[in-house]
């Protein structure tokens, strides 16, 4: 482990605590999905624009002009890097509430944030449990407060995109709620899969048109996937 990969890890360490302590408080004092969105919106926010700096690397989006910000959504992105969540939160303008795998909330300070502020957990060996938790939330946002998945699942390990998940589309049918694909290139070159050292580069996030779900039945999950995979791979 070189000197500059352990000054990383100790920036990010230090800026968990900065940001995550006040962050869980404030999670365990404010009632509300919806609330706790937008307390959480500041929280990525505030993290990544302290930690992009840090590790020389810059954020370009593109496509921010295709949502209303004032309306609720389902974004679907794909998921190369670690790096990928920053450059998510310093694009996307929405509340957000992530998606997030069981074995995240067992982490201290970090989990702790993401069980406080509302976001999604999901229990990748329950299925039931899984699709429960994400109905759930969906039905209890307010406002713009939106929904980020991983598409895909999962992190993939060579950059490339992989075959795409039902959980986000089911979601997205039972609220009603748009989807926009949302496209990160470049972040796999500067965290690849199994390094800790996070790169000097560029990331670029591209939001799609959103696609209307209102109308739509299970019978149309295919179609939905496609045109997602069809924006993520153009």
């Amino acid at each position: 482990m070189t000197v500059r990969t352990v000054f990383q890890m100790v920036i990010i360490a230090l800026a968990t605590l900065v940001v995550g302590l006040p962050a869980i408080v404030l999670g365990m004092l404010v009632p509300g999905r919806s609330r706790k969105g937008k307390i959480f919106r500041w929280v990525t926010k505030s993290y990544s624009m302290i930690l992009l700096p840090v590790f020389g690397v810059t954020v370009e989006t593109r496509g921010v002009s295709r949502v209303d910000r004032n309306a609720p959504y389902v974004f679907m992105s794909n998921h190369a890097s670690h790096v990928d969540s920053l450059a998510l939160a310093v694009s996307i303008p929405h509340p957000l509430h992530w998606v997030f795998k069981k074995e995240l909330s067992k982490i201290p300070v970090f989990g702790w944030v993401l069980l406080s502020l509302g976001q999604i957990m999901v229990d990748r060996r329950n299925a039931m449990q899984s699709r429960t938790a994400l109905l759930n939330a969906a039905s209890a946002l307010a406002g713009n407060n939106s929904v980020l998945i991983y598409v895909e699942g999962t992190r993939s390990k060579d950059g490339k995109l992989q075959p795409l998940k039902k959980g986000g589309f089911h979601i997205a049918l039972h609220a009603g709620l748009p989807i926009v694909p949302v496209r990160i290139s470049g972040s796999h070159d500067i965290v690849p899969s199994g390094s800790l050292r996070v790169r000097p580069g560029r990331v670029v996030v591209e939001l799609f048109d959103p696609i209307p779900t209102k109308g739509k039945t299970e019978a149309d999950v295919p179609e939905l996937m496609a045109r997602v995979r069809d924006a993520l791979l153009s």
